[in-house]
């Protein structure tokens, strides 16, 4: 592989994690103003077909790229595919406020969208310090990844309780139907997020 073919590869992954930026960025934004949510939807909605651009030329272009071994060129395809899963998963986490009528955030969605904000910030960090990896930057790498994994770990203890207090303290059956389907959607957001981690370790093991 070229200097110039890597180069290419991680200004793809680095264009990638600056949509999921802005898609969270989106979200963040919604939250104080629902009123305006069938507009930013469409936003995030865009954003989430130039990403699908964005892997569609890859794509193409990957085919003409030389890696080896196999299993290395696999890990790095999977690497960029799973953070244009990303944008698919916040895209619909938008796309459910709407389709549940959501009009009002509850303390569990903000605090859930700021976990994502946070864990974005973590990826764009964990991105940039893959792009200069070598044995010298090895262990800053590492805590990169081990920071954005992280959060999925958070998330899954916050989703317990949001659950737990769901059934226990909503009385409004189509509010727990409701919440729970976007629980459940943020949930994914931070499985798409804990492949991308795996993807990063993985990449370090082929790079060695």
């Amino acid at each position: 592989m070229t200097t110039e073919d890597r180069n290419y590869l991680f200004d793809v992954g680095i264009s990638l994690s600056n949509v999921i930026y802005r898609q969270c960025d989106l979200l963040l934004e919604m939250i104080d103003e629902m009123d305006r949510r069938d507009e930013i939807v469409n936003e995030i909605g865009a954003l989430e077909n130039e990403a699908d651009a964005l892997f569609h030329e890859f794509g193409f272009k990957f085919n003409q790229i030389e890696i080896s071994p196999s299993e290395r060129r696999a890990n790095i395809y999977r690497m960029e595919a799973h953070l244009e899963e990303a944008t698919d998963m916040l895209n619909e986490l938008a796309k459910c406020l709407v389709r549940y009528n959501i009009t009002e955030a509850t303390e569990g969605y903000k605090a859930s969208v700021n976990c994502i904000a946070a864990a974005v910030k973590s990826l764009m960090h964990m991105v940039n310090v893959l792009r200069v990896y070598d044995n010298e930057t090895k262990g800053e790498y590492i805590k990169a990844v081990n920071v954005f994994d992280s959060y999925g770990v958070n998330y899954e203890k916050m989703y317990e309780i949001f659950i737990r207090q769901l059934f226990t303290e909503e009385t409004d059956p189509i509010d727990v139907i409701r919440w729970k389907a976007i629980y459940d959607t943020i949930r994914l957001v931070f499985e798409a997020f804990e492949t991308s981690a795996d993807d990063c370790y993985n990449y370090m093991y082929f790079h060695e």
